[in-house]
């Protein structure tokens, strides 16, 4: 579904992505996670183009990222991004927000995009605050709008870039709860976050990220009972 083989990026001198290897198989929650600037937030950025790279390569449901033949709009309809901020139009509803990618880049009917935006407002529990705008709405409120916005495109994968690090603590339980119900509903997810709780309940492998190297690619119970590096022990220790 995704293949990291090798990826390196730089800014100027500074490496920032050192030989970065993974797959992710159809349907899996893989959660991202270590010590701030360590290069997990441009690794993820990397998988939809939002930051380009200089060496290996990065293939997505079969389509090669780097590739000049590569469609950006075809990839980041497969992989839909939810950021930390949330950025939603000030100036549109939130139904507007949620029908605009759909309507202007897949050209598809308005009426049933007005109509799958609505379920979709439904699922993230917001359908009631369709006509109102995006400053009535809380942090948690508007990040869930976000994650509807996302699925609206019809993704197969979905990227999270620490979706609640912009939160309030009790704002980041209905952001999360969207998120676990996605995982168990199958959905391949990748997931930034600083939320273990999040990343034992519903992740299927920890990849922990260290001055921009994968130091550690295991299963999520090997990794929370320890069995991973030194290193990621004493995250471990110091985040939990």
């Amino acid at each position: 579904m995704i293949v990291l083989d090798n990826v390196t990026k730089s800014y100027g001198g500074f490496r920032v992505l050192n030989g970065c290897s993974a797959t992710i198989r159809r349907g899996e929650v893989v959660v991202i996670c270590g010590p701030s600037g360590s290069g997990k937030s441009t690794l993820i950025k990397c998988v939809n183009a939002l930051e380009p790279f200089e060496g290996g390569q990065i293939v997505v449901d079969g389509m090669a990222v780097r590739s000049s033949d590569v469609s950006l709009q075809a990839l980041r309809a497969k992989a839909g991004m939810v950021f930390q901020s949330f950025e939603l139009f000030s100036h549109l509803t939130i139904l507007d927000n949620v029908m605009l990618s759909p309507r202007l880049v897949q050209k598809r009917p308005a009426q049933s995009v007005r109509e799958e935006s609505m379920r979709l407002l439904e699922r993230v529990g917001l359908a009631q605050h369709a006509m109102k705008y995006p400053i009535a709405l809380s942090g948690g409120q508007q990040q869930r709008v976000a994650i509807a916005r996302a699925l609206a495109m019809r993704p197969s994968i979905m990227l999270f870039d620490e979706p609640t690090s912009a939160l309030d603590p009790e704002m980041v339980g209905e952001v999360l709860a969207v998120m676990g119900e996605l995982a168990r509903e199958g959905m391949t997810m990748m997931c930034v976050t600083h939320e273990m709780g999040f990343a034992r309940q519903v992740a299927d492998r920890i990849l922990f990220v260290d001055r921009g190297e994968i130091v550690d690619d295991c299963s999520s119970r090997d990794f929370f009972a320890g069995r991973c590096s030194p290193r990621a022990q004493a995250f471990l220790s110091s985040a939990c």
